[in-house]
C-alpha cells in the first residue's frame, strides 16, 4: 500500500470488556458457584443465584445465608481489525474490577415449606473506547490540488445494569416447589461520538479548509421491572428445572441527547455544494431498554456413589422489534412542562434477534468440605449494526461477537463460611461488522445519512477477544 493511499491511525486505544454487554444475555459474571458451573443450574445448584436463575432453587438452600462476594478481576486483550478501512491489526489489553453480589436467604419459622431471598447485583456491565488520529495527501478531484486529509476520531459507550429485588420459593411436597422473583432494573448508558474530518491546503493560505464535523452524546438511565416464575421438580437423582422471565416492564426512563453534524465548504468533482448544518439539544426524552421474554430449561443428575453432579441448561430469548431506545418525540414525565418535544434527528433505535443459549456444568465433590467445578457456555449476540440506508432513527455503532466461556474453580467450607475461587476464560470473535467509520476519500456528500468526505461504513471489520475473570466469593451460614 502506498503511502498515498494509506491512513496510519494513530493513538488507537480501544476497551473492550466483554462481561456483559446489552446484547449478550448470559454475560453476567457474579462471583457464585452458579458462575463457576457456567450458569447450568435451572435444573437445580443455583445457590445463592437462584433469585435470578430460578427462583424456586431458594428452597433448595438448607440454612439462611448472607454471602457478599469480592470483585471478579477481568482483563479483556482485544483485537479490531479494519475498524476505519483497511489497514493493520491493533490489539489492547483491558481490566476492570466488577460490583460485588449480596444476598440475603430466609427461611420462615412460621411456614417452615416458604423461603425468602433478597439480592442486589450487577448484571451487566460493559466498557468500549476508541480514539484515534491520522493524515495523508489526497488530490482533490474538481481542483486537482494536493491537499491534506486529515480526521480525528474518538468513542466511547459505557452501559451498566444493575438489579434488585425479592425472590420466594413454596415446597409443595418432596418433588415440586414452585417459586417467583420480583427484580427491578436500574440501566445506565453513556454513549459518545465525536469526529472530525479536515482537507487543508498545503502551501495556501487563501483556500478554505473543508470540514466535516459529527458530534452524539447520550446520557440516559432506564428503570424497569422484571417478573421471574420457576419450578423443580426432583426425583431420585434427577431433578429438572423451568424458569420463565416475562418482557421487562418500564417503569421511568430518562434521557440527554446532543447531537450536531455539519458539513462546510465541501467540493464535489463537479464543484462546491451548499453548507450543511443541522443540531439539537434536548433534555429528560424518554428512555428505554427492554429485556425480552425468555424461557429456560434445566436438568441436574447426581451420581451419588461418585459424588458428581452433572448440569443442563438452555434458554431461549425471544426477539424484540425495532424500538426507540431514546426517544426525541416523547419528554419524560415531571418535565412537560418545560421541555418540549422535538425531531426525530434526536431519536435512536434498538432491537434484538432471537437467540438459543445452552450452558454444561460438572462437579466433583472430592469430600464433604472441598469441590470442584467446571463449566462451559455459549453467549451470542442478539444485536447487529444494521446497514446505513436500513434504519428509520439513528443507531449505536460498536463492536460485538457471539461469545463462549470456560470456567473452572473450587469452593471449600470453613466453619459456616464458604470460600469461592475460580478462573473463567472467554473467547468471542466476529466478522464481516459494519466499521465505526470508512475514512475513504473521496467518498460520499449524503445529507440525509450524515456522511461527507468519507465512504459508507462496510461489512468488513473483525473483531477478536480473549478474557480471564478471576472469581473470589465469601458466604456466611447462620
Amino acid at each position: 500500500m502506498t503511502l498515498r493511499l494509506k491512513l496510519i491511525i494513530l493513538l488507537i486505544f480501544p476497551v473492550l470488556s466483554i462481561i456483559a454487554q446489552p446484547g449478550n444475555y448470559w454475560s453476567m459474571g457474579s462471583n457464585t458457584e452458579a458462575s463457576i458451573l457456567a450458569g447450568a443450574v435451572v435444573g437445580g445448584g443455583s445457590g445463592i443465584t437462584s433469585i435470578f436463575y430460578n427462583p424456586a432453587g431458594i428452597s433448595e438452600l438448607d440454612q439462611n445465608k448472607i454471602s457478599i462476594d469480592a470483585s471478579l478481576f477481568q482483563f479483556n486483550l482485544s483485537n479490531y481489525k479494519n475498524a476505519y478501512r483497511e489497514t493493520e491489526d491493533e490489539s489492547f489489553l483491558d481490566y476492570q474490577a466488577l460490583p460485588r453480589f449480596f444476598s440475603f436467604v430466609y427461611h420462615s419459622k412460621s411456614v417452615p415449606k416458604l423461603s425468602f431471598q433478597y439480592s442486589v447485583f450487577s448484571r451487566g456491565q460493559h466498557l468500549s473506547k476508541l480514539n484515534g488520529n491520522g493524515s495523508r495527501n489526497v488530490i482533490e478531484e474538481y481542483t486537482n490540488n494536493e491537499k491534506e486529509y486529515s480526521v480525528n476520531y474518538t468513542y466511547e459507550n459505557r452501559f451498566t445494569d444493575t438489579w434488585f429485588g425479592i425472590g420466594t420459593s413454596y415446597k409443595i411436597n418432596d418433588h415440586w416447589i414452585i417459586g417467583y422473583s420480583l427484580l427491578g432494573s436500574i440501566k445506565t448508558l453513556l454513549y459518545y461520538e465525536n469526529t472530525g474530518v479536515d482537507l487543508l491546503p498545503i502551501n495556501d493560505s487563501i483556500t478554505e479548509v473543508s470540514k466535516y464535523l459529527y458530534y452524539d452524546r447520550q446520557d440516559l438511565y432506564v428503570v424497569s421491572v422484571i417478573n421471574k416464575f420457576g419450578a423443580h421438580y426432583k426425583t431420585g437423582d434427577w431433578s429438572f428445572g423451568l424458569n420463565i422471565t416475562t418482557p421487562s416492564i418500564r417503569i421511568y426512563g430518562d434521557g440527554y441527547h446532543r447531537r450536531e453534524v455539519s458539513m462546510t465548504n465541501i467540493i464535489l468533482k463537479d464543484g462546491p455544494v451548499d453548507d450543511f448544518v443541522e443540531k439539537e439539544t434536548n433534555y429528560h426524552l424518554r428512555s428505554n431498554f427492554k429485556e425480552p421474554l425468555s424461557i429456560a430449561f434445566g436438568v441436574q443428575r447426581s451420581i451419588s456413589k461418585h459424588n458428581i453432579n452433572l448440569y443442563f441448561t438452555t434458554e431461549y430469548f425471544f426477539e424484540i422489534d425495532d424500538y426507540k431506545s431514546i426517544d426525541n418525540s416523547k419528554i419524560a414525565n415531571f418535565y412537560s412542562d418545560e421541555y418540549k418535544p422535538g425531531s426525530e434527528f434526536l431519536s435512536f433505535q434498538y432491537g434484538a434477534h432471537d437467540v438459543l443459549n445452552i450452558a454444561v456444568g460438572f462437579k466433583k465433590n472430592i469430600h464433604e468440605k472441598l469441590a470442584l467445578m467446571v463449566g462451559f457456555k455459549t453467549d451470542f449476540s442478539t444485536y447487529q449494526v444494521s446497514k446505513y440506508d436500513q434504519v428509520e432513527y439513528g443507531q449505536y455503532i460498536r463492536g460485538y461477537s457471539d461469545l463462549y466461556y470456560l470456567t473452572t474453580g473450587v469452593r471449600f467450607d470453613f466453619k459456616k463460611a464458604n470460600v469461592l475461587f475460580g478462573l473463567q476464560y472467554s473467547y468471542g470473535k466476529r466478522k464481516d461488522q459494519y466499521q465505526f467509520r470508512n475514512y475513504n476519500y473521496p467518498g460520499v456528500y449524503d445529507k440525509g445519512n450524515y456522511y461527507a468526505l468519507q465512504d459508507y461504513p462496510e461489512d468488513k471489520m473483525e473483531y477478536t477477544n480473549n478474557g480471564l475473570g478471576i472469581y473470589l466469593g465469601l458466604g456466611f451460614n447462620f
